[in-house]
Order: structure tokens, then C-alpha cells, then sequence
């Protein structure tokens, strides 16, 4: 009966680890290298597709610039094969290799051409003139000459220069002639294209400096005598020095005061009122006189 009764027990025990569920076994993690989050080794390249991180990684590599690196057998050789390049080819070896030339110079490419023969850009489409003469001129005959402005503008030519330069059509100059004699006055076309560079850059420089002083002058103005500035701007003063706009502003301030006090507007078209705040010439009471006796003729008329 014992042995009955423990082959019953050892039985039912049986049946029971067989009913049992599994122990569950502890799934990998992985950590996102982007981001640091974990997942499941199988979830990880699911997150990865739309990790944005990881997107931004990827597209900040694909902007990097490739480089790429060639075999130089001969150093002599492969610096007399550069010397006839274009100065727009050398430039793009250099964005290619990232080496650097001596005798490339890439801010001389954007005043040229996109025909990458070193030619200055002539016209307002951004072409050369023998790029616009294939484009424009050859419909429009007359286009072959422009006017003094534009060859001034254009080509660079001196106010000077301009008489030495034989025109068959009055006030009108030929592209071919002008562009010949830059090249001739400079000494090459390279040295056409630094001139019209320098000149180019020296007009934004100028160009820069007068804003940064407009932008200085308007700041000064609106920070003196409340109602100073459009005055200022309706006559047209257009000097911009600190000390003398600080003491046109208390005669400003003055002579409106002496103004008001008699009923009387200080108007920009008076120019008593003008001429006594930009120069101080005058005696006050004698302007405050005048502009009455002015205002008051104007009245009865």
C-alpha cells in the first residue's frame, strides 16, 4: 500500500511541472547608440528607422564634403598640368581634393562666367559678353554697343579712358572694343577680372560703411528731443555728426518752446525755423518774430 500511495504522489507531482507554464527567459536589451534608449535586440532596428537622432546623424554625414586623394607620380609634371587649368578649374579642384593651389584664386570665380573660361560676368543674367552675344546679340545687332553708363558700370572703364576708345556710333561704345582694351589697359584678363573684383568689393565695403552710419545717425536722432527726428528727416538735414545734431536738438527744443509759447507751430517748411536749428545763426527772439509775422500773413491771405 505505501508503495501505491508514493507512486500516486510521484504521479500527481508529474502532472503537475508538466501543467506548469515555462520559466521566462530574460530578453536581451540593446542600447540605441544615437539616442541611449534600450530595446529588445529585436525591436532596436525597428526604433532605429525612425529615430530622430539617428536622421540627423545620417543627414549631417551626407552633407560633409568627400574628399578624394590622387596619386601624384610626378610632382613637376603635375603642377605644369594645373598651369592650364582655368582659375573656375582650379577652384573646383580644390573644393574636390581640398588641396590648395598656388596659383587658384577662388574669390576671382564668382565674378566669372559659368563658361569656366575665366571670362567676367558682363551682363545682368550673370553671362559673359560672349556668352550673351550666343544668347541675345545675335537677334538684336544693335545690342553689341552699350552706353557710356553701362561701360563705365560693366567693364569698368574710366571717365578718362573713355576717349581713347573709338566709337562709329555716337555715345555708344562696341563690347568687343571695350572689353580688348580692359585687357590691354590691365595687362591680361586675369588682371581685368582682380580689377573688377577690388572694385566690386570695395563698393560694398563703402557701400556697408554708409549703412552702419545711417543705421548710428537714426539711433542717435531718436534718442534726442522727442519730435527731433521727422523733424530732422522732413527738411532733409542730412549731416550725421553727434556733437552738432546734439546742439541742433536744443535749439530745437528752444525754439519750439519760444514757439509755443506765442500759439505758433514749428513747420518744417519754414525756412527761418530750419536755418536757426541746423546752423544757430540768428538771434532766437528775431526768428520767433519773423515766423510770427509769416504765419500770420499767411492766415489773412
Amino acid at each position: 500500500m505505501a508503495k501505491q500511495g508514493k507512486r500516486k504522489e510521484k504521479a500527481v507531482a508529474k502532472d503537475q511541472e508538466q501543467k506548469a507554464p515555462p520559466p521566462k527567459v530574460a530578453k536581451t536589451a540593446s542600447v540605441c547608440e544615437y539616442c541611449d534608449k534600450e530595446f529588445t535586440t529585436r525591436g532596436i532596428p525597428l526604433h532605429q528607422k525612425k529615430c530622430a537622432k539617428k536622421q540627423a546623424h545620417d543627414k549631417a554625414e551626407a552633407k560633409k564634403t568627400r574628399s578624394y586623394k590622387f596619386c601624384i607620380v610626378n610632382e613637376p609634371i603635375h603642377e605644369e598640368i594645373l598651369s592650364f587649368l582655368s582659375n573656375q578649374a582650379l577652384t573646383k579642384m580644390q573644393m574636390i581634393t581640398g588641396d590648395r593651389y598656388q596659383h587658384c584664386e577662388p574669390l576671382l570665380a564668382r565674378y566669372c562666367c559659368k563658361c569656366e573660361n575665366d571670362n567676367p560676368v558682363i551682363s545682368n543674367k550673370g553671362l559673359c559678353r560672349e556668352c550673351e552675344t550666343k544668347r541675345v546679340y545675335m537677334y538684336y545687332p544693335r545690342a553689341h554697343h552699350i552706353d557710356k553708363h553701362e561701360a563705365k558700370d560693366k567693364y569698368g572703364v574710366r571717365e578718362k579712358d573713355l576717349t581713347n576708345i573709338h566709337s562709329t556710333i555716337p555715345h555708344s561704345y562696341d563690347c568687343v572694343t571695350l572689353e580688348n582694351y580692359m585687357i590691354q589697359l590691365c595687362g591680361s584678363k586675369m588682371e581685368w577680372i582682380r580689377y573688377l573684383a577690388k572694385r566690386d568689393m570695395s563698393k560694398k565695403k563703402a557701400q556697408a560703411t554708409r549703412q552702419q552710419r545711417a543705421k548710428e545717425a537714426e539711433a542717435l536722432l531718436k534718442s534726442l528731443a522727442p519730435g527731433f527726428a521727422p523733424y530732422i528727416w522732413a527738411i532733409g538735414f542730412k549731416k550725421t555728426d553727434e556733437e552738432l545734431l546734439r546742439q541742433c536738438s536744443q535749439r530745437f527744443i528752444a525754439l519750439k518752446e519760444k514757439l509755443n509759447e506765442r500759439g505758433l507751430n514749428l513747420r518744417a517748411s519754414s525756412t527761418l525755423c530750419s536755418d536757426y536749428v541746423t546752423s544757430g545763426g540768428g538771434n532766437i527772439e528775431d526768428v520767433v518774430r519773423d515766423t510770427e509775422s509769416a504765419q500770420s500773413s499767411s492766415i489773412q491771405k
